[in-house]
Order: structure tokens, then C-alpha cells, then sequence
């Protein structure tokens, strides 16, 4: 990724880090899940009364029952060794699945395997693709086998997970940016559809998709270069391309809005992941008003490293999809969305100056709360009731952490982290009185003090991954297989 490649690299130079102090504030520390340092993400289903949590990192995936969250329960591990294929090294790392997904009906699996797992390297074959798993007993999980394409780096279910699209760097001859389309009706039997979604770029330009999310009205917005755009993916729609109306599928899906963000408020034009609060979630994000009726916000991310505070670049933006819905975002140069609101760590409380990786990731909302990754500066919680002034009402930032995502589930917050593992946060009732008075948590010129009498964590050294640059960043010079600053 030329993009993001840019930026704070330094951070990654040494195996030898200080530690980061730990700065919390409005959150309580609930539970840890054991034996899941390393995690990257998390999904939840339902299994009559109990709870079940899905954890994929480089360890592959572990199931825990979390009905009673101070009595987690440890279920199965599908292993690397289970997952390795043929030519693979099953003592490296599984890589890296960043968006987990789960069919909460036919209780599948999916994960997405990149070019780089189990220390595959060039000039050598290193397959990317899907692995379809059964979860049906959540205790006893079942690898149904591996689906391999040229891409593998998220994937996400449509249309009840009848489809997969999957994202991620085109490695085909064709090297365009585009979602790649997978029936897995029979989940034994995926077939790959001869399709192209969602094309960016042109051929041999190498721009990419990076992740999809599907909102309750079921249209599925793809980020990547060049912005966010959402598409309907089933039922009749008129075409704003051809202004024709028509059935959409997943393989024909048909355009609905979005497009490219200033760059002022973007540089990169990269957007990671998104949101758009509508329907059975309209109250979890901004309060509609007549500037921002319902529907018209999406909410998404900017990765990029290229300050340790975010304060340039890596920042959470709020677009409204007002003037987008006629085809502006589609063709060689992508129309702009107006932005409503922008927000990073730079300068608020709970940050840390400096050499820090920075950057925002992965979000979940809840009741108007977005609960923020922001790697080293940790997990933001933001009041988004204002779209145009979003507020930071608490923070939760451990010591070394390495906050790559977090999940509001049942009013708890799971937070994979790369360093920590899951650890299951709740907000006080600061959180919920600062946010009630709109009041962003003060700030503070000097980061917290870690808590006494417990050895200091050593940071995780972090490099880019040598792929996507650092739009997804690695850890480096792990277990002696790498030199310091690069990726093993």
C-alpha cells in the first residue's frame, strides 16, 4: 500500500521497547478471556441460551462460552496445525483474518487466510483464500476445508451468508482493486463466481478493497482506496449508473451511494471499515436532525500511520451520503462525501505524545457510544449523539496495549488486543453522566502512571506488513525468525 507506508516506522526499529504507562478512565475491567494474546478478532452467536464468543488471532480460533462473563468458559481451539495445508509452517503464525465472520444460522465459520500465514515467503507458493469451519457444536469445531483465491484478507457473509464477498489485494493477472464473490450455499463445496465487485482501479494500478460491512437495510459498503460505497445486494433497485431498474445479487449487486472523502480530512483517500446507522440501528448512531435526517451518515475509518497522534492522518470520519446517491462516487475519480465530523486521540486526555503507533481501526457503536481502536493510544469511547462533535467520554488504554478491535456486545465491550489478549471492559457511570451533559472527559498534559507493583509489559515492536505497508501493520523480530524491523 503506497498510502500508508508512510509515517511513524520508527516505531518499529527495536525489539527492545520502554513500556507505555496506562491511562484508563470511566471503564471497569470485567474478565480476560486466557490463552488469547495474539487476538485479532472477535464475533458472537447465539446457541439457545448461552453465548458464544468466536476469537480468531495468530493462534486460529478459539470458542469461549460467555453467557456469565465473570465465568468465562474456555470451549475449543481449531489449531494452526489443523489449518495448516501443504508447504505450511505450522509453528508461525496464522494471518491474519481481520474481520471475522459468523453465520448465527447455520452456525459456519469463516476465516480469511493471507499471503503471509504460516511463514509462507517469495519466490515460494503462498495460497490466500477462505476456510469455511463448523461451529454447529461451538465445543467441537469442524475445519470443512479451505477455499483458495486470489485474495484472502477479510470476508465478509451477504445475503444471510448464502454469499461471501472477500477483500483484500487483487493477486490475480489482473491486479485491480475488487470484491471476489463465493456461493457457499453448500459450504462443502464453495464455488467462486467468474465476477468482478466493486472494481477500483485499473489493471496492474494494484488498488485494493479492504473490508465490507452490511447494514441493517442490508446494503453492503466496501472500503478501501478511493472511500466507501454501498451496494444492494437483493430485491429491485434502480441503477444510478444506467438508470435502469433492476434485480440485485450478490454477484450483480446494483449501486446505492458513497464515495471519496476530502482530503483534508483523509490524505491517504484509504478507508478501512465503516458504519452506516440506519433502520433497527439508527439509535446507535448520531441523532438524526433535518441537516443529517435518517440514513444519510456513514461513519468509517482512515488508516494511516503518518503521525504518532493521529493528529494529520489514521482518523475516525463522519460523511454524509447526501448528493452521492445518483452515481457520483463510481468511475475514475470518485466524487467527495461532505464531511460532518472528524475526531482522533491528538490532544485529548488518556494520549500519549510521541513515538507511538497511532492509527484508527476497527469501531463498534452502541446507543450512540462508538467504542474506538486506536493501537498503542488504546480504546476511545465516543459520544456521537453530534455527529459534527463527536466527544470522548472514556478511555481505556493498559499498559503495552495494542487495541485492534472492540465489540459492544450486551453492554460489554471485548477488546481484541494484539499484546493483551481479550479483556471484557464496561463503562462507569462517568461515561454515561459525561456523556448525558456532553461533557468530553478533561485533558491532561502527562500520561497516567502505570499501577504499582507489577512488573512493566515490554511494548510489542510493529512493522508494516510488507504487502499492505502499514495500513496493516505486523509484529516484528518474533522468537529470533526476523530481523529487527522486519515481518516474520
Amino acid at each position: 500500500m503506497v498510502l500508508t507506508v508512510q509515517g511513524t516506522a520508527t516505531a518499529a526499529q527495536s525489539t527492545e521497547q520502554p513500556a507505555l504507562s496506562a491511562a484508563d478512565k470511566n471503564v471497569k475491567l470485567r474478565n480476560t478471556l486466557p490463552g488469547t494474546e495474539r487476538a485479532i478478532s472477535i464475533a458472537f452467536a447465539e446457541y439457545g441460551r448461552k453465548d458464544v464468543a468466536f476469537v480468531s488471532g495468530e493462534f486460529g480460533l478459539k470458542t469461549f462460552d460467555v453467557t456469565d462473563v465473570e465465568h468465562p468458559k474456555f470451549l475449543d481451539h481449531l489449531t494452526k496445525q489443523e489449518m495448516a495445508l501443504p508447504g505450511d509452517d505450522p509453528s508461525q503464525r496464522f494471518w491474519e483474518n481481520e474481520d471475522v465472520n459468523v453465520d448465527p444460522k447455520r452456525k459456519l465459520v469463516f476465516l480469511a487466510r493471507e499471503v503471509n500465514s504460516f511463514g509462507r515467503k517469495l519466490p515460494g507458493d503462498r495460497p490466500t483464500g477462505n476456510y469455511l469451519v463448523s461451529a454447529a457444536d461451538p465445543a467441537n469445531l469442524e475445519l470443512l476445508g479451505f477455499h483458495r483465491q486470489n485474495t484472502g484478507h477479510t470476508t465478509t457473509c451477504i445475503n444471510d451468508c448464502q454469499y461471501l464477498w472477500t477483500a483484500g489485494l487483487d493477486r490475480s493477472d489482473a491486479k485491480t482493486g475488487r470484491i471476489f464473490v463465493t456461493d457457499i450455499r453448500d459450504p462443502r463445496n464453495p464455488k467462486e463466481l467468474p465476477v468482478s465487485v466493486d472494481v477500483r482501479g485499473t489493471p496492474g494500478q494494484g488498488k485494493i478493497t479492504h473490508d465490507v460491512q452490511v447494514d441493517a437495510l442490508g446494503i453492503a459498503w466496501v472500503a478501501g482506496d478511493d472511500g466507501t460505497r454501498g451496494y444492494w445486494t437483493d430485491g429491485w433497485h434502480k441503477d444510478p449508473l444506467t438508470g435502469k431498474v433492476r434485480w440485485a445479487t450478490a454477484a450483480d449487486p446494483v449501486p446505492y451511494a458513497g464515495g471519496a472523502v476530502p482530503k483534508i480530512d483523509m490524505p491517504t483517500s484509504f478507508t478501512h471499515n465503516s458504519f452506516r446507522p440506519v433502520g433497527r440501528t439508527l439509535a446507535d448512531g448520531p441523532k438524526p436532525s433535518a441537516a443529517n435526517p435518517p440514513g444519510s451518515l456513514l461513519l468509517h475509518t482512515e488508516e494511516a500511520f503518518g503521525s504518532s497522534t493521529c493528529k494529520d492522518q489514521g482518523r475516525f470520519v463522519i460523511s454524509s451520503l447526501k448528493g452521492t446517491e445518483h452515481g457520483e462516487g463510481w468511475g475514475t475519480k470518485p466524487a467527495e462525501m461532505k464531511t460532518v465530523g472528524v475526531w482522533s486521540p491528538d490532544d485529548q486526555e488518556g494520549t500519549i505524545p510521541g513515538d507511538v503507533t497511532c492509527s484508527a481501526h476497527y469501531f463498534d457503536v452502541q446507543k450512540r457510544i462508538v467504542a474506538y481502536s486506536w493501537y498503542e493510544q488504546g480504546t476511545r469511547f465516543l459520544d456521537i449523539s453530534n455527529p459534527a462533535k463527536p466527544i470522548q467520554i472514556a478511555y481505556w488504554r493498559p499498559e503495552a496495549a495494542i487495541s485492534w478491535a472492540p465489540y459492544w456486545h450486551k453492554n460489554n465491550v471485548f477488546i481484541a488486543d494484539l499484546q493483551r489478549g481479550v479483556e471484557i471492559v464496561s463503562l462507569t457511570k462517568g461515561a454515561y453522566d459525561a456523556q448525558d451533559s456532553g461533557t468530553n472527559v478533561q485533558l491532561v498534559s502527562t500520561p497516567g502512571k502505570a499501577k504499582p507493583g507489577k512488573p512493566a509489559r515490554q511494548r510489542l515492536p510493529l512493522a508494516p506488513d510488507p504487502d499492505f505497508g502499514w495500513a496493516c501493520p505486523m509484529l516484528a523480530g518474533r522468537e529470533g525468525d526476523c530481523s529487527p524491523g522486519a515481518c516474520c
